[in-house]
């Protein structure tokens, strides 16, 4: 149970922050120093880690634990220890994950106790899982840092930690997130939860970037006049992140418009070539590869990941996938056909061809992968525009790896770049990582939020006859209650600042604890008098610490809590005493 921490944006106290970006198809950490950042953050030289394939800042989230469920390895080591142990069939009782991070996504019952199910249906503490690959990023950045001279001398308690999330998150995701990285030895105090787009955003913003879709190289949203309203498109691995941001006279960014988005990320086009090699094969056959070459099955996707980056709106030619040859024997043992005769069932229309270890399909087909993903998020992108916040927005800024796809970047154009400016800059998948950094160093660099619920406290008041519904009735010492009114602190659509507060709200308890415990709901209301479950949504509690030296009647408390962070947070006064108390939301139970 933990409040989020205020971070102390000192930069003295901060000596490197490091970021790390936990996405669902790739994952991997960045740092920089503060006297890197004070000299000039323009020019901050951003370090990554080498993941032992060529450098590069990222390598696949997925991890491997061995039969005692120790964690053994993670990114392409993890890939490859498993496809071995599969080849030689000693992979039973190992636990194998990977792209598990969308469990977090719109799931109300994200718990302490939620699990994982691997790669073969074993189960695992969820939050075993996502620290262990906490655990590990850190280790290796501190590990990294103690190697080099300029990082030697820095002490544990200087570094500061950044841990990205989606904006469309639920607090109780980004609560869970904390918590794993407790787990993994980083301090509340030390910790950042920053938001997914605002962290790209503030990176372009704050760093010269170049536009693919422009011809004006080197100009970056730190041209951009004050007053501008811009689109943040955070296309994931996992999630499509959209946000609408303002530039402010000074240079900090406002959220206009509440972030939204949905799983319409990169992984559904592979979901779709996967589809196509399952109408191919059959399920039957399919699953039986799996389980049998595992390191072919790793070795497709590695391959259509690279692949699919070239396929481009202008792609006429066939395109050819390499496919194992394990995958032609598993079929033709199991259905005793030959599969290089093999066409789909309705003709032509859907033309493959597989020769060897080749697939070769037609450049319709294989764009076509693309087609209900890229399509969805144009939807989404027009419905914003329509709303009254996004009217006026003049440019789109494209991030996150699937950005970097031609067939998406070529779908955004062609739908609003003749009404708005598209900027794409490069290594848009990097951004994140980046702006994350920055964001370490700065956390107000995003001075303004929008809520994206209603947020209130499940209250007992004094029961109304003929108002309050009779189910919501109760006695309590004597007194008759309504045990179900919605006590409102914020509302859906409203404008907090990072620093603003709630007006303070008065709550008496009713009973002799020494910790008040108060429901906490969400709604898409505006004033909900009641927290009605067709209406609202639980998500938690709040615990207040109550001063047991003092009457019943005088441990009322005054509850203010602040929105406009990147998580909740809540400060509670003893009403008699004036003195502050205890108070943290419990999310995770």
């Amino acid at each position: 149970m933990a409040t989020c921490a205020e971070a102390d944006d000192t930069p003295d106290n901060k000596e490197v922050v490091v970021a790390i970006d936990f996405g669902t198809t790739y994952s991997g950490y960045a740092l920089a120093y503060q006297k890197d950042y004070t000299h000039d953050r323009h020019t901050l030289h951003i370090n990554g880690c080498d993941f032992k394939s060529g450098y590069s800042l990222k390598a696949p989230t997925c991890i491997l634990f061995n039969t005692q469920g120790q964690f053994h390895s993670f990114g392409f080591d993890a890939e490859n220890m498993y496809a071995e142990l599969t080849s030689t069939d000693e992979h039973t009782g190992w636990y194998y994950f990977r792209r598990f991070k969308m469990m977090l996504y719109n799931n109300p019952s994200i718990s302490h106790h939620s699990t994982l199910q691997d790669y073969t249906g074993k189960t695992m503490n969820a939050i075993t899982v996502f620290s262990a690959i906490i655990l590990h990023l850190r280790q290796e950045t501190v590990r990294k840092m103690r190697e080099r001279s300029v990082g030697a001398g820095i002490q544990d308690d200087k570094i500061h930690w950044v841990l990205t999330v989606p904006a469309i998150w639920s607090d109780q995701a980004k609560q869970f997130m904390r918590e794993s990285a407790k787990r993994a030895g980083i301090r509340s105090e030390q910790l950042d939860i920053a938001l997914e787009p605002e962290a790209a955003s503030i990176y372009c913003k704050h760093m010269s970037v170049n536009r693919r879709e422009q011809q004006d190289d080197g100009v970056g949203l730190e041209t951009i006049r004050p007053g501008t309203k811009y689109m943040v498109l955070d296309a994931g691995g996992g999630t499509i992140d959209i946000t609408v941001q303002q530039v402010q006279d000074d240079g900090s960014l406002h959220q206009v418009y509440m972030a939204n988005g949905g799983d319409w990320g990169g992984t559904k086009v592979d979901k779709a070539f996967e589809t196509l090699l399952i109408e191919l094969v059959g399920q039957k056959v399919w699953d039986a590869f799996k389980i049998a070459y595992m390191d072919s099955y790793i070795e497709i996707f590695r391959e259509f990941e690279t692949k699919k980056r070239t396929i481009t709106p202008d792609t006429v030619a066939r395109i050819t996938f390499k496919v194992p040859i394990t995958l032609r024997d598993i079929y033709e043992e199991m259905k005793e056909d030959n599969l290089s005769t093999f066409r789909p069932e309705g003709g032509g229309d859907r033309k493959l061809y597989w020769k060897g270890d080749k697939l070769r399909v037609d450049a319709a087909l294989a764009k076509n992968l693309f087609e209900e993903t890229c399509e969805t998020i144009l939807k989404h992108v027009s419905g914003v525009f329509e709303e009254e916040e996004g009217t006026g927005t003049s440019i789109i800024l494209m991030v996150g790896g699937f950005s970097e796809s031609p067939m998406l970047r070529h779908a955004v154009k062609e739908r609003f770049g003749r009404t708005r400016r598209i900027i794409i800059p490069e290594e848009a998948g990097l951004s994140v990582l980046k702006g994350a950094v920055l964001f370490g160093f700065d956390s107000k660099l995003i001075s303004r939020r929008v809520m994206k619920h209603t947020y209130g406290i499940q209250t007992s008041r004094q029961f109304r006859k003929g108002l309050d519904p009779d189910a919501t009735k109760t006695m309590i010492k004597g007194r008759l209650y309504c045990e179900d009114r919605f006590s409102k602190h914020t509302g859906k659509g409203q404008s907090v600042t990072v620093d603003e507060e709630t007006d303070p709200i008065e709550y008496n308890p009713l009973d002799d604890r020494q910790k008040m415990v108060m429901k906490v709901y969400i709604t898409d209301k505006c004033d909900p008098e009641y927290c009605d479950a067709d209406l609202c949504s639980y998500i938690g509690k709040m615990l207040v610490s109550l001063p047991m030296d003092v009457p019943m009647c005088e441990r009322g408390v005054t509850v203010r809590m602040k929105f406009g962070g990147t998580e909740l947070s809540v400060r509670a006064t003893v009403m008699a005493t004036k003195q502050m108390t205890h108070a943290e939301f419990n999310l995770l139970e």
